[in-house]
């Protein structure tokens, strides 16, 4: 480690979140947890903080800015993954999921910035996906929400790189969290006809979560942007996130089509 930086990582009361505030702190560095509920076992720095609510996150910050006089690093971590069929979606499912992981990561940013300006430093790390970069059946909700994210940030990384301030987006495919079975979620109003491949796309999802990235590495990419003077816009994690959107980019349209259905074991053709 070259310096002891201020953190302030959202939704770290378990899985991914959680990992990387205990690796970080390990290395140092002074980490401030958060989540909306405070875990009995958790950290004395772990705070109450609801991303959805911005009073919430200004709170937080003013808070660090009280106790540390500065902070260096916001991770916004916080976040949901819903599985389900665009038509079985439900419209107040689509807004939480836009709510909790695109507008949460707004509201972080907003309470954050007018301090990063002040200090003229500063780096924003955000927990994007492969999600962010190409759609896969049965996550158009959270496709939405991480591709709002790809896109509002990496204009905000053009708008203040003069000013020494620097976003980042990890972007892994698949990450072995172990808490796969809280943070993929159902639509509460099933239809039929997607339903049996609705379920058999979750089951592939956790099975193969269980061979993904591990929390461990994405512990170790953040802290390599946090010791990094020019840190990058994106950084891939997993065969997942390298191949995929190649494909997408050389292969027909029909034919990567066919391609993504088959490698879920999902029918390109539905007989009636």
């Amino acid at each position: 480690m070259t310096t002891q930086k201020i953190i302030l990582i959202t939704g770290s009361s378990r899985g991914i979140g959680e990992h990387v505030a205990k690796h970080l702190a390990a290395q140092g560095h002074i980490v401030y947890g958060s989540s909306r509920i405070i875990p009995p076992d958790a950290p004395k720095n772990h705070i109450s903080l609801d991303v959805t609510d911005s009073h919430s996150c200004q709170r937080a910050i003013e808070r660090i800015l009280a106790e540390r006089g500065k902070l260096d690093v916001l991770i916004n971590n916080a976040g949901f993954h819903l599985t389900g069929a665009a038509q079985e979606t439900s419209m107040e499912e689509l807004y939480a999921q836009m709510e909790l992981n695109f507008f949460g990561a707004v509201h972080m940013i907003k309470a954050v910035l007018p301090l990063f300006l002040e200090q003229k430093s500063g780096n924003i790390i955000n927990m994007s996906s492969i999600g962010g970069l190409l759609s896969l059946p049965f996550t158009s909700a959270y496709n939405a929400s991480k591709f709002a994210l790809e896109g509002y940030t990496e204009a905000l990384r053009l708008e203040l790189l003069p000013f020494g301030i620097f976003v980042s987006n990890l972007e892994p495919g698949y990450v072995n969290s172990g808490t796969i079975d809280q943070s993929i979620g159902r639509p509460k109003m099933p239809l039929p006809p997607f339903a049996k491949y609705r379920e058999q796309m979750h089951r592939k999802m956790e099975q193969d979560s269980l061979k993904g990235t591990s929390k461990q590495e994405i512990a170790e990419i953040i802290e390599k942007i946090i010791d990094s003077k020019k840190p990058k816009f994106r950084y891939k994690m997993g065969g997942m996130a390298y191949s995929l959107p190649l494909m997408k980019a050389i292969m027909p349209q029909g034919f990567f089509e066919k391609t993504v259905l088959n490698s879920f074991q999902l029918p390109t053709k539905i007989n009636f």
